[in-house]
């Protein structure tokens, strides 16, 4: 059984180096149509070859599988590339067709190099080898900064006597104020109680008066050396439900059904650390979202963790947060019951470019 396993594994490597001219990054042309084709026909001298920067040699960077008929010139490689943001997530296609194989995707927020448009479609190009075309308008010029951004709403909201009175949102991406904080998202990574993502995105978004109060502390830490290294955020009301069936304990994760429910849902909490200059994160009593006493602010810890502790805190307050006991990282805005909880998926929330 072996010795078969190993002709077959013989046979498909021989099959990707002779079907698939790609697998070493070269150009090559469909044998069936050049079978017995002398590229020195064509009209016009052969190209120059380049060396990519992938370290590819080949005589045609575009590097597509555009279709060439035998004694036509051979196609303009001299496309004019410049720097783009992709602005949605957008196919990458083998030829300016929609209808061909569609070879790859780019995502938003990307910067590749694209060519300029021709017949509603660009060449896309990264690290100088050409990926395909893509469709004009999915992408702007130049390197952009991405946005998070919703409208403001308005409603009833539940305050700390059950009742409902009057609140609003208005959800802002704390990265628009300020690029003086890190923003590390847990809850887009596995790094989760439940083993894997509630979403996506590494996107902070925050109630805009809740923003203002944090620029403050971000000041404030700043001027000792400090920066704040955001968890978590606005956690949306379905993330929330979501968590609370997992851990059911209201004072790790708080039960959208109880009182004013969460605070993360109001767009008004973040979870947060701090880095000092050298980019180490300052020790504090546990990893963050360890959902255990050992998080407690009364739990036992080293000095200096207490100290830290002490010193985030003071700052936070300083600048209109609040606190709860059973967290050492989570803070909130004093104003809590002015805030609307809204439940907008973080990987829908609309995003909008803005020249960095």
């Amino acid at each position: 059984m072996g010795k078969y396993l190993r002709y077959a594994a013989l046979g498909l490597t021989a099959l990707l180096f002779v079907g698939c001219g790609r697998w070493n990054g070269t150009y090559y042309y469909n044998n069936a149509v050049f079978a017995d084709f002398d590229p020195a026909s064509l009209a016009g001298e052969l190209p120059t070859p380049i060396t990519l920067n992938v370290g590819v040699s080949t005589t045609d960077p575009v590097q597509t599988q555009e279709p060439i008929t035998p004694g036509s010139d051979l196609p303009d490689v001299a496309h004019r590339f410049e720097e783009m943001t992709v602005l949605e997530e957008t196919a990458v296609y083998i030829s300016p067709d929609a209808e061909t194989r569609q070879v790859g995707v780019l995502h938003l927020g990307d910067v590749v190099e694209m060519s300029d448009a021709e017949n509603g479609y660009r060449r896309v190009r990264v690290s100088g080898t050409i990926l395909g075309y893509c469709k004009d308008g999915t992408a702007v010029s130049g390197e952009c900064k991405m946005y998070g951004e919703l409208p403001v709403e308005y409603g009833l909201a539940r305050n700390e006597k059950n009742e409902y009175v009057p609140a609003s949102s208005h959800l802002v991406d704390i990265t628009r104020y300020t690029d003086n904080v890190i923003i590390a998202m847990q809850l887009a990574t596995d790094d989760t109680s439940i083993g894997e993502p509630f979403y996506t995105r590494n996107l902070c978004m925050l109630q805009y008066d809740t923003v203002q109060k944090l620029l403050k502390a971000i000041e404030l830490f700043a001027a000792d050396g400090y920066t704040i290294k955001i968890y978590d955020a606005y956690r949306p009301t379905s993330v929330q439900q979501r968590w609370f069936d997992v851990i059911q304990v209201h004072k790790w994760v708080a039960d959208p059904s109880i009182g004013m429910g969460g605070r993360h849902d109001r767009g008004c909490a973040i979870d947060m650390s701090l880095v000092d200059a050298d980019g180490n994160e300052l020790e504090f009593p546990t990893k963050m979202h360890t959902l255990t006493e050992a998080s407690s602010r009364y739990a036992a810890m080293s000095d200096t963790a207490r100290k830290n502790v002490e010193y985030m805190t003071s700052i936070m307050v300083q600048c209109g947060f609040d606190y709860i006991n059973s967290e050492w990282w989570h803070f909130q805005d004093t104003e809590i019951e002015s805030y609307l909880p809204t439940d907008h998926p973080i990987d829908e929330i609309p995003l909008v470019a803005a020249e960095g």
